[in-house]
């Protein structure tokens, strides 16, 4: 494992969390301020009270580099460690950095009798307190991860912990989409878990018989899946598919309804769908409207379908006029990721979901998109190589799950405007993809260009700040991702395409926009000129 730094306010329980981790994934344990204590002779009051806090605070940023020599472990950190920037960014670079977040009323429980926190020491200790927490969300947001504490022990938010960054079949880092709801989701995710997918699967749902949905270069994953099915006395019947988004259309809908039937599926039957975005997206159409609705289950093989369309229930078909135009809303039972299946896959589907990635990030949460950018200035992904060791992506991608979980809980069938958001790059980005007859691009490139063009319109409103495109555009671009529109497109073709969009209210199209890293929202009534002028900007020189 790479160094986990755990980061939160005074009171967090970083300490003694650190230690139940540490020892549940038999790793070392540091802690930041006895590491300084030890290494000055004093204690961190006597520190504040000698030398000041800005003394202090260079001391505890050599205590934090000094962790690049130490054997990879768990490190709890002080509270104030993230108000120094070079710090966020070197522990982004030496590791993984998890949030522990409690409430002012939480923390002051745990302080309100400890002599020994400096900051603490004025005459309105607990409205300091608050103050501290509200000044430092932000500086804390930018972790990989957060845990909310409150209603959790010591013990509990060590166990999460060990399966945020040690994920395993038995194991799994868990997230659960709409759970007070009877049609929620249970997404798992976990370094092989596509070896006891048929166990997994069977535990959870007990249908009638199985239909497994793939592509034909999948079997290596789908033919092993339907064996153990049969084995374990349930009938599997398989079906293949070409890839390519011309699939996702209501003519091949029909020949699956066909052999769903002649298989002998009914409503108590489970269709089981290996395969990327497009697949998911078809084979969860199909199980929304077979015989009024079956179950289903994903089971992702790609990046772009692990991070966002195996997640939130949203299927549906393409028309000539435009893509997802026929769909509906139906949740899978369970979806299932693996980042080792992503082993084999294309250098440029690697993009193709990054680019799905930068979006959350972007668009949702500031600690993914540094995530994300460091993964890119390290050359992590570039558009020649990718690194595809799954340590080094399940976790981000466990993020976006989490934050597309959270999305569409909140608003599932997208009628508060909260799911919307999801769409950042997505109104240019279809438009795009439908000019271009759904050839060429692949759909994270297009929104990768879309995301570029969206920001320009905020820039051109006065709502994206000019450093904020301008830091979008060059992240995508570091990443191999286009951020000009594809050749011979023109802006008045892709505004006809955008007309056909389904946040577009009367002739009014509605967009979302950035107002900064990690904060987006759909605005409504964009002036066309407005549209036109950034389509412009974005056009190929």
């Amino acid at each position: 494992m790479r160094h986990l730094y755990l980061t939160g306010n005074m009171g967090s329980g970083k300490t003694t969390v650190g230690r139940l981790a540490a020892q549940r994934l038999g790793a070392p344990f540091y802690d930041l301020d006895q590491r300084i204590e030890q290494a000055t002779g004093r204690t961190i009051a006597e520190l504040f009270a000698q030398y000041g806090e800005e003394a202090f605070r260079q001391l505890e940023r050599k205590a934090l580099a000094e962790t690049l020599f130490l054997w990879d472990g768990i490190v709890a950190t002080g509270g104030g460690v993230v108000l120094d920037e070079l710090n966020r960014k070197a522990m982004r670079l030496l590791g993984w950095v998890i949030y522990l977040r409690a409430s002012p009323e939480t923390l002051w429980q745990r302080l309100q009798h400890a002599t020994d926190r400096p900051l603490l020491r004025t005459e309105s200790p607990y409205e300091t307190l608050q103050a501290i927490v509200q000044a430092r969300e932000p500086l804390y947001q930018e972790a990989d991860w957060v845990i909310d504490t409150d209603a959790l022990s010591p013990e509990e938010v060590a166990e999460e912990i060990v399966r945020i960054v040690a994920p395993t079949p038995d194991d799994p880092l868990i997230t659960l989409v709409m759970p007070d709801k009877p049609n929620g989701c249970l997404v798992a995710i976990a370094p092989g878990i596509i070896e006891i997918a048929a166990e997994a699967i069977l535990h959870h749902i007990q249908p009638t018989r199985i239909a497994i949905l793939t592509h034909t270069n999948l079997r290596r994953y789908a033919e092993p899946l339907h064996s153990a099915f049969t084995q374990r006395g349930v009938p599997a019947h398989l079906m293949t598919l070409p890839s390519g988004e011309q699939m996702k259309s209501l003519r091949v809908a029909e020949r699956l309804y066909a052999q769903l039937l002649e298989a002998g599926c009914d409503r108590g039957s489970l269709l089981v769908i290996v395969g990327g975005g497009v697949l998911g997206d078809l084979g969860g159409f199909v199980a929304a409207t077979y015989m009024r609705g079956i179950l289903y289950v994903q089971v992702p093989t790609t990046l772009l379908a692990q991070v966002d369309s195996s997640v939130g229930g949203k299927v549906g078909v393409d028309l000539p006029q435009g893509k997802n135009l026929v769909g509906t809303f139906h949740q899978p039972v369970m979806t299932l990721i693996d980042p080792e299946t992503l082993d084999t896959l294309p250098l440029r589907h690697w993009r193709n979901g990054f680019a799905e990635m930068l979006k959350y990030g972007a668009a949702l949460q500031i600690g993914l998109w540094r995530r994300l950018q460091m993964i890119v200035e390290a050359k992590l992904i570039s558009p020649r190589r990718v690194h595809r060791e799954a340590a080094l992506w399940t976790l981000p991608i466990a993020r976006c799950i989490a934050l597309k979980a959270q999305i569409a809980s909140e608003d599932e069938r997208d009628l508060s405007g909260r799911r919307a958001v999801l769409n950042f790059g997505h109104t240019v980005g279809h438009a795009i993809e439908a000019a271009l007859g759904y050839r060429d691009w692949l759909h994270g490139e297009a929104i990768a260009a879309g995301m570029v063009a969206e920001a320009e319109i905020g820039r051109i409103l006065g709502i994206t700040l000019p450093e904020v495109a301008d830091e979008l555009r060059e992240t995508i671009a570091q990443a191999g991702l286009p951020t000009q529109l594809p050749a011979g497109v023109d802006p008045d073709t892709l505004l006809t395409h955008m007309r056909h969009d389904k946040k577009r209210a009367g002739d009014s199209l509605s967009i979302v926009l950035l107002e900064a890293i990690g904060n987006a929202r759909l605005v409504p009534n964009i002036p066309t000129e407005a549209i036109r002028e950034a389509l412009a900007r974005c056009a190929t020189s």
